[in-house]
């Protein structure tokens, strides 16, 4: 065994060749010598540096980071999984934002049955984006709501596509002390606008705003007694003619 400086000197790498080489494997070699030429090593010892971190350390965060280098992110995670709520409406909206869940259009995909039109009130064909944001049952929950924060003008419109898009101007529009107050009362109305279409779906249910707007007041009080601190302080008064 010889040192990689001890190889370099005078050629003597070339010594520990054995046997005879291909015309491709000779190739090689001479691509090898000259390449070893013009290398000149000096006396200062090794360093490992990790080329995936600024400072040359290593960390299992980078070493993760670029192990996921190209993948799809999760765009609103940070306002879906920073805020406080069950972790069953979380993962509700996981999935209803990429289109997981089965409304009418994932079901036709799959040619199983589905209801040819949106089960609420709504002559469109039923899409998990449609549901909670340009559906007309949903933007009067999110008028109701919205409204008493002063951010009515923050109700998705009827050309409404994309919830996460919606959910993410939405929340830059109150003052920074409300947006994890709101992210949580988000997540709940999706959740109970979500669980209303269901109703109505499998239990025969009329669709109803005020029904909707009910469950929210009363889940919201079950999650402040819980400890949602944020939601606690948006201070709502969640009533409605018709409640």
């Amino acid at each position: 065994m010889r040192s990689v400086a001890e190889a370099l000197i005078d050629d003597s790498w070339t010594q520990d060749i054995q046997g005879s080489l291909s015309m491709e494997g000779t190739i090689e070699l001479f691509r090898l010598w000259d390449c070893l030429m013009n290398i000149d090593l000096d006396d200062n010892e090794d360093q490992y540096i990790w080329r995936l971190d600024a400072t040359g350390c290593y960390s299992s965060k980078s070493a993760y980071k670029a192990y996921y280098t190209g993948a799809i992110t999760f765009e609103p995670w940070r306002q879906l999984w920073k805020s406080w709520a069950p972790p069953k409406c979380k993962m509700f909206l996981w999935l209803a934002i990429r289109n997981r869940c089965w409304t009418a259009d994932r079901l036709a995909k799959r040619g199983l049955d589905h209801p040819e039109k949106c089960p609420l009130w709504d002559q469109k064909e039923e899409t998990m984006q449609h549901l909670l944001t340009s559906f007309v049952v949903a933007r009067q929950v999110w008028f109701a709501l919205l409204n008493m924060l002063q951010l009515g003008t923050a109700v998705p419109q009827h050309n409404e596509r994309n919830f996460a898009d919606w959910w993410r101007r939405t929340i830059k529009s109150p003052p920074m002390e409300q947006r994890k107050g709101l992210n949580s009362l988000i997540i709940l109305a999706a959740w109970e606008i979500w669980k209303h279409r269901n109703d109505c779906v499998f239990e025969g249910t009329s669709p109803s705003v005020n029904t909707i707007l009910d469950a929210i007041r009363d889940e919201h009080g079950l999650w402040c007694g819980a400890g949602a601190r944020k939601l606690m302080d948006l201070n709502l008064t969640l009533t409605w003619s018709g409640a």
